[in-house]
């Protein structure tokens, strides 16, 4: 494990993060930051940009308070955060550079130069971004959490853009007017990672308290490993670190935060699963190894973020003020191969097979800068009968991309030298005793290198009218959007300066008008019925790749903005005291939808390198689905069993295609859209004797149907594996002192969550985590 220097800043969160119902210890053994509501539904939320409670907001929406989350085991990924959520699947596929977030058929399927299409928020600014990395949170921004608000369908009209099928917003955990903190250290076994988090609240008067926290991994060893380099796939080390500061003064309630990490991040990992007599370069087929993967190039992910965050609400008298100030930049280099090795690719050939270039990998480098603020004005009129709001935002975003991609500057076959090194430093590997020596001067490029610079400059106004009348509520929401993004394109022979064709830009101008309407009417004092539409657009972009003259699809250079239009009806209501049921259904429709194609090449075809991914406007999209979900808190044999419930159905298909290379095939499924997704989350806590607490908990989550890609004329139809997988933790609480053990994926499941193939020839796999073990220990005071 390496040495790890830290060092903390001052800051703070934003306003107050509202009531989220958890099971807490006594105050006795564990402060509670704010009072706890007195029934499950009555969660405060902030899902239309003023506090509410759950039971009252018209449309899908949870909202899990940090205690909940980690319950169920240690927070490590976003997929943590959602596991429990209907209608939600977060696609991890190994890399955090790479992963994303799906709602209600979404389906952004790995979009490599698209926004996502679920706004991704942390204390109400946006965090997100069209390039890698941007699909996903930061580890930085799940560390010391208050809360975590999901919202489903279409939020275009109060979040904006790329918030089209749903917003996530999480919440962070701010300075408290009182003294406190934690400190915890989680080991994982299987990993030997160690993790130690530390966090300090403070009240230094009646108006300032600050709160400061880190957090410091290393591992010593990993699940998949790479024999040649001594080094996991999937290593995690480094440390991220906190500070806040908060002024709190009659109407002013002011937030700084500062914040940064830095980490090396797992990579990914691909195994070899080529049948014998489908590929001419492998006629006798090959498996690789799976968790022992030998390669002899570069294989990591190393990221760092900085960020800084102002908040400030001002108490107007007749409404309230709210300011929000973020600016960040992170840096986000991966390195990853075709994971075969020099020696492999010899035992290859000898056994007369042409094989695989061993020396072949992609450098992904992206800086991104951000800057985001917000101003809106909340206010009551007519005795509280009409809530209003407005408010203005601004978004401007500065990329650099920049993709390495190393292919073979020679010809291959069963009895040729590899060729390797640079222009400048040529080397030449003979691996058989047979071997043609490599020729005096390589006849093909080492590879490309494109430089992607872009530029995106977003401003909106929104506003919205609530108004009762009676049991009878009526609300809607408008915002209006203008967008423009400019790119420059440059292609260049690896190591070299000499470009591959002309340098091209393009230029993007255009507006969008989001609205939503919805009503509800409260049935009873706990119970509400709703009906609600809305719009939501995610912004068109440019296409990051190597372009390849013999590609069997070409590549695309831009795609414009899509659209969704969504209806929604549902119900919330208590079935018994502390037993909460929601339930929607909903149906949408997407206008020029963006959907991921591949343009055809493998490492083993025409093409000599592994694929490219891009994106076109495919076509449009219908999505139909049901959600039910269910929360509730017994009383069970002296102590407190909290249950949450849910499943979801959702079907999603291409209903029109555009008549452009590599579209969808129409009636096919929407990609990385499971037909089913459900979960269970029982937690169990009873004092065993006075001052000593036991708690167990049980989490489980499942997926039915999908498909992996989109289906287009060059790619088949590629089913999602099914997915069970369980989660275990259990412990004793005596008095500040916390010890617990957990188990990751108890039963063991290793499944692939994505197959690489030819047409329909399977080429490689990439799979999920098998079962680890841990422990953790927390002291609170």
């Amino acid at each position: 494990m390496r040495n790890l220097a830290c060092s903390s800043a001052a800051l703070i969160a934003v306003a107050a993060p509202g009531l989220v119902w958890a099971q807490t210890a006594p105050p006795a053994e564990r402060p509670v930051e704010e009072a706890q509501p007195s029934r499950v539904g009555d969660v405060v939320v902030t899902a239309r940009r003023r506090e509410e409670a759950i039971r009252d907001v018209p449309s899908t929406i949870t909202a899990l308070s940090a205690e909940t989350l980690e319950q169920k085991s240690p927070i490590e990924s976003v997929g943590d955060l959602l596991q429990t959520v209907p209608g939600v699947r977060f696609n991890g596929v190994q890399s955090e550079n790479l992963a994303e977030i799906s709602v209600r058929g979404s389906g952004t399927q790995r979009a490599t130069s698209a926004d996502s299409a679920v706004g991704l928020f942390v204390n109400g600014a946006y965090a997100g971004s069209s390039t890698l990395g941007g699909r996903n949170f930061k580890r930085l921004d799940y560390f010391d959490i208050a809360r975590i608000e999901v919202l489903e369908g279409p939020q275009g009209a109060l979040y904006g853009r790329n918030s089209e099928y749903g917003s996530v917003n999480i919440v962070l955990a701010q300075p408290q007017f009182r003294n406190g903190g934690r400190v915890s250290a989680t080991y994982t076994d299987d990993l030997q990672q160690l993790r130690l988090d530390g966090i300090v609240n403070h009240q230094l008067n009646e108006k300032v308290a600050f709160r400061v926290g880190a957090q410091v991994t290393g591992q010593g060893g990993g699940v998949y490993y790479n024999p040649n380099q001594n080094k996991y796939y999937d290593h995690t080390d480094g440390y991220l670190v906190r500070g806040q500061i908060r002024y709190m003064d009659g109407p002013w309630d002011v937030n700084l935060l500062l914040d940064a990490q830095d980490m090396n991040l797992p990579t990914f990992v691909n195994q070899w699963v080529v049948p014998p007599g489908r590929l001419a370069v492998l006629p006798q087929g090959f498996t690789g190894p799976r968790y022992d993967v030998p390669s002899d190039v570069a294989n990591d992910l190393h990221q760092t973020v900085q960020r800084a965050m102002l908040t400030a609400k001002y108490d107007l008298g007749w409404g309230l003020l709210t300011s929000t100030t973020m600016a960040m930049q992170y840096h986000s280099k991966q390195n990853f191969a075709a994971a075969i090795d020099l020696a492999t690719q010899g035992r290859l050939q000898a056994s007369g097979q042409i094989g695989l270039y061993p020396l072949g990998g992609t450098t992904t480098d992206v800086k991104d800068k951000t800057f985001y603020h917000d101003v809106h004005i909340t206010g009551d009129a007519m005795d509280g009968q009409l809530q209003w709001l407005g408010g203005v935002e601004v978004l401007l975003q500065d990329d650099d991309y920049t993709r390495d991609a190393r292919t073979n500057p020679c010809v291959l076959t069963a009895t040729s030298s590899i060729c390797g090194g640079t222009p400048t430093a040529p080397v030449c590997y003979r691996l058989i005793p047979n071997a043609a020596a490599c020729p005096a001067t390589f006849p093909l490029a080492f590879g490309s290198r494109r430089v992607v610079p872009s530029e995106y400059r977003s401003a909106a106004v929104y506003g919205s009218l609530k108004y009762d009348i009676g049991a009878l509520s009526l609300s809607g929401e408008l915002r209006y959007s203008r967008d423009h993004k400019t790119a420059q394109q440059s292609d260049f022979r690896l190591y070299t300066t000499t470009p591959i064709g002309v340098p091209t830009s393009y230029d993007f101008d255009e507006d969008n008008l989001s609205y939503a309407v919805s009503a509800s009417y409260r049935l009873s004092e706990s119970s509400l019925v709703y009906a609600r539409t809305g719009t939501g657009y995610r912004a068109g972009g440019v296409n990051n790749g190597t372009v390849v003259a013999n590609a069997p699809n070409p590549l695309q250079p831009t795609y414009g903005n899509e659209t969704t239009t969504s209806y929604e009806v549902g119900l919330k209501t208590d079935i018994a005291r502390n037993v909460f049921l929601r339930l929607s259904a909903y149906t949408s429709r997407t206008e020029d939808a963006i959907a991921l194609v591949t343009d055809g090449c493998t490492a083993a075809n025409a093409c000599g390198q592994a694929g490219t991914n891009f994106n076109i406007n495919g076509g449009t999209i219908e999505v139909n689905g049901v959600e039910a979900a269910l929360d509730a808190v017994f009383e069970i044999g002296g102590g407190r069993l909290a249950v949450g419930v849910n499943g979801a159905r959702q079907d999603a298909s291409f209903v029109e295609v555009a008549a452009v290379a590599g579209a969808p095939i129409k009636d096919s499924m929407v990609a990385q859209t499971p037909e089913w997704t459900f979960s269970t989350n029982l937690n169990y806590r009873r004092e065993l004797t006075p001052g000593l607490t036991g708690f167990a908990n049980v989490a489980y989550n499942g997926q039915r149907g999908g498909g992996q890609d989109t289906v287009t004329a060059t790619s088949p139809f590629t089913p999602l594996e099914d997915l069970d997988n369980v989660d275990l933790r259990w412990g004793v609480l005596f008095r500040r002192m916390e010890v617990a053990m957990f188990v990751r994926n108890a039963t063991n499941q290793v499944i692939p969550v994505l197959k690489l193939q030819q047409v329909d020839i399977p080429l490689a796999n990439r799979y999920t985590r098998p079962r680890t073990f841990g422990v953790s220990a927390t002291y609170r005071w």
